[in-house]
């Protein structure tokens, strides 16, 4: 029995075409690592030497696997090249680099060490001696790298991600030339500059001409996570030949902030003439009624590749659920209820996982979870509660409750201009000896007379004044804090439109509580990011996963849960207005949908929706409505079950009654700050 007769038709097809450029458009669930393993083993063994196949992949390990499995197939596969392009880059750069102007011996530099080196060339050009604000490193490092990954200019990345750094562009250009030179000189190389280098070399007559001789047949996988320079290596690697295969789902692509490129597997056929394109639309995880809402939401996307899955079991299987909840709170309830619920039936919590967008959207059901001693596992993202805006917060809170916090004093006046560790220690010392907030007063408005810190301890003090109130409630005195926190939180983190969800989430927990002493030990001795252990020890078995969509692609679970499913979570606020981005989000609702075999669970809940709590940023953060990607006909009619359950707190579940559009009504958000 040959091994080919463990394939279905198209994934033969697949395996057979080895001459000429082949895209073989791979939907989920439908068995793409199969063909690349067996297409090695066919073609070894048909005479093609394993030394004359290059196999990218993006990571090491996957390439090891597939090659692992080709050489169960016919041994001499386990010699054929395989790797990621970073790893190719190198092997070839340590080799033929010096043709290009790479250094004989360099040292690639993490991300870390690339941050680190800009930043030292920042402070070298006198950047962050001006009175004027420079963006911090971790910023600069990624305008730089996304402008070469994206090939677009320094200008148009902070458009688009650091609009109120637009004005220092021709600065940050000066920078980007000065880390270039500067890498030069100490014989670094960092992971953009290894594409960089790669493709230039590539370009080279001399070295087309020995590609064309050392590698007769190059296959890539996951090309739609493929960026610019990534997609220009592969067509170098194949002109000559033209034995290139690419292995993708355009529907898949959803790594653009990272720099990947849709474009590169749609415009594969106009690259390579003659390209031959191969559909795998039989699919081997889901049933039919999930894939059935996954069709639909590939139908409406307006760059594709069309595709119709079906199941390769020919199971139907349960209707996919639609939810609508009043709050986030309710919906964290139902949804923690339901697993427990699945799993009293025997579905093991492993077996089961929560996806969204972004992890704020997770937050009140990380709390439920943990109240339930449900046990979890987080992949992606940080975690809320090890955020540092977060932790300045909680910070403000914890001296309201406990004068002696040491900790918390010395956080909290470290993020005060002109306040360093020394003086914050002083400051912090003279509080703790004293018993009475009047007395604090007293050492905060002393202090203030003297230093450079003045202005910044007037304001605290203030703060303090408007808080210590006893009959102030928890919520009014976070609300209190928040607004006094404004000024510092835009100062001090140059992505701060992104982190207003996580204050806004903030102020969603706290209203459930009357006294801030029990909100605080809650999240002291319960908080939600105990149930985030990879397997917590006091319980017995592997725990449920909460996932973002981007860090659950390629994975799978029995029953599926995807939530915030609201305008201005998914998509993402910060995609309306751009038409490439609201496609990309598109991708993303798709691969959320496509990661469940047997359940799946669409909710929505109207305090999801990050919209309407910045006056500067209302336009950007959508309207609170329900996702576009939802609402459409041909998907919400594909949804059976829709349930309501009402904001007021009874049990009353039914059906939806929706508008024209799908849409039902939503209350307006009042302002954060």
């Amino acid at each position: 029995m040959s091994h080919l007769d463990q394939l279905n038709s198209a994934q033969k097809e697949a395996v057979m075409a080895t001459e000429g450029p082949l895209l073989v458009i791979a939907g989920a669930g439908s068995g793409k690592t199969r063909v690349i393993e067996h297409r090695v083993a066919h073609l070894v063994e048909n005479g093609v030497s394993p030394e004359k196949i290059l196999l990218l992949t993006f990571t090491r390990r996957a390439a090891g696997e597939m090659l692992r499995r080709a050489a169960g197939h016919v041994k001499a596969a386990e010699h054929v090249e395989g790797g990621t392009f970073h790893s190719f880059a190198y092997k070839m750069l340590r080799k033929y680099g010096t043709r290009v102007g790479v250094p004989k011996k360099f040292s690639i530099l993490d991300e870390g060490d690339a941050e680190e080196a800009i930043h030292r060339c920042a402070t070298q050009l006198g950047f962050y001696d001006k009175k004027e604000r420079f963006p911090k490193k971790g910023a600069l490092r990624k305008v730089v790298s996304q402008a070469f990954n994206k090939q677009l200019t320094v200008e148009a990345v902070l458009l688009r991600e650091y609009p109120n750094f637009l004005h220092l562009a021709d600065e940050v250009e000066r920078l980007r030339d000065r880390y270039a030179e500067y890498k030069m000189e100490k014989g670094y190389l960092d992971y953009d500059d290894l594409l960089f280098f790669l493709l230039m070399l590539l370009q080279q007559k001399e070295t087309q001409v020995f590609i064309a001789e050392k590698y007769s047949h190059v296959m890539v996988d996951e090309y739609q996570d493929t960026n610019r320079a990534q997609g220009e290596i592969t067509y170098f690697l194949g002109r000559e030949n033209r034995n290139v295969m690419v292995v993708g789902d355009d529907a898949q692509s959803i790594y653009g902030f990272r720099g990947a490129s849709h474009e590169n597997i749609m415009e594969f056929p106009k690259r390579f003439s003659k390209t031959k394109v191969i559909k795998l639309e039989e699919n081997y995880r889901s049933t039919q009624d999930i894939l059935d809402v996954a069709n639909a939401v590939l139908d409406n996307m307006a760059s594709k590749y069309s595709k119709e899955m079906r199941s390769a079991h020919g199971e139907k299987g349960v209707c996919p659920t639609m939810l609508f909840f009043g709050n986030s709170r309710r919906e964290a309830e139902w949804i923690a209820g339901k697993i427990k619920e699945l799993r009293d039936e025997g579905e093991s919590f492993h077996h089961q996982a929560v996806l969204f967008r972004s992890t704020y959207a997770s937050i009140s059901l990380q709390a439920e979870l943990a109240r339930r001693n449900i046990p979890f596992q987080l992949f992606g993202g940080v975690k809320f509660y090890e955020t540092a805006h977060a932790k300045d917060l909680i910070s403000h809170l914890k001296i309201l409750v406990n004068l002696q916090d040491e900790l918390a004093w010395n956080r909290v006046l470290m993020l005060l201009e002109g306040i360093g560790p020394r003086t914050a220690s002083q400051i912090t010392d003279d509080i703790i000896s004293v018993q009475d907030f009047s007395d604090v007063f007293e050492i905060l408005d002393r202090h203030a007379s003297v230093g450079r810190y003045g202005d910044g301890l007037k304001r605290l003090l203030s703060l303090l004044r408007e808080v210590t109130h006893e009959k102030i409630p928890p919520l009014e005195q976070l609300k209190q804090v928040s607004k006094y926190y404004e000024p510092i939180f835009r100062t001090k983190f140059d992505d701060w439109p992104k982190r207003l969800n996580d204050i806004l989430v903030l102020q969603e927990i706290v209203e459930q509580y009357k006294n801030l002493d029990q909100f605080l030990a809650d999240f002291v001795i319960d908080p939600p990011r105990l149930g985030v252990m990879a397997e917590a020890e006091d319980h017995d078995e592997k725990p449920l996963t909460l996932s973002t969509i981007h860090s659950a692609k390629g994975l799978e679970w029995d029953y599926v849960f995807v939530i915030g499913l609201m305008e201005g979570v998914l998509p993402s606020g910060f995609a309306l207005g751009r038409d490439d981005e609201i496609e990309e989000e598109h991708r993303l609702f798709y691969v959320g949908v496509t990661r469940a075999k047997k359940q799946l669970f669409l909710s929505a809940s109207y305090l999801s929706s990050r919209g309407r709590f910045d006056s500067a940023h209302r336009e950007e953060m959508g309207s609170g409505e329900i996702s576009r990607f939802l609402t459409a006909p041909n998907v919400i009619s594909k949804v059976e079950h829709q349930m309501f359950v009402e904001e007021d707190g009874g049990d009353d579940e039914g059906e939806v009654d929706y508008d024209d559009e799908g849409i039902g009504p939503v209350r307006r958000k009042e302002e954060l700050w």
